[in-house]
């Protein structure tokens, strides 16, 4: 199990990693998601803030809380504070977010190998949140770009 610097959430059934520098807005990104996820009634639950222990398992990624900060994510101006979350996840994708003349406009085939399992990887913008969950949901084929499969 390693530590490794990201924000984990999951969406739809879907677990997502989302890496980036100090700053990058990892953490916006993910509050964005689950506020505009959950109000269009589908499942969306954060699993941990700028830190997450990564393993492998069976072929699948997997992510985990680390115990010290469970259930806490920065609010910037504020610092920690406490949400409800999950434990651990099974990632299937992770958001990589680079400086915005590093995003390529239209998706590029990529992918990133943590722990020996290779995943598909989006490579977004960073501080772009809205604009970020809305690719997301194209590519999880979400409301408003397909049915809600996953609804609450």
């Amino acid at each position: 199990m390693h530590n490794r610097h990201a924000t984990a959430i999951v969406v739809a059934g879907h677990g997502i990693l989302i890496e980036g520098a100090s700053g990058s807005g990892k953490t916006m990104l993910a509050f964005e998601a689950l506020a505009f996820f959950r109000a269009a009634g589908i499942f969306a639950c954060f699993v941990s803030d700028d830190q997450v222990y990564l393993s492998a398992r069976n072929g699948r990624l997997l992510v985990r809380t680390p115990e010290p900060i469970a259930g806490l994510a920065e609010a910037r101006g504020l610092g920690p504070a406490r949400l409800d979350h999950m434990p651990a996840a099974v990632i299937d994708l992770a958001i990589r977010l680079v400086d915005e003349d590093q995003a390529p406009r239209f998706r590029e085939e990529a992918e990133i190998v943590h722990e020996g399992i290779a995943i598909p990887c989006m490579v977004l913008p960073q501080r772009q949140a809205r604009r970020a969950v809305h690719a997301l949901a194209a590519i999880l084929q979400l409301p408003p770009f397909g049915p809600a499969f996953a609804s609450v």
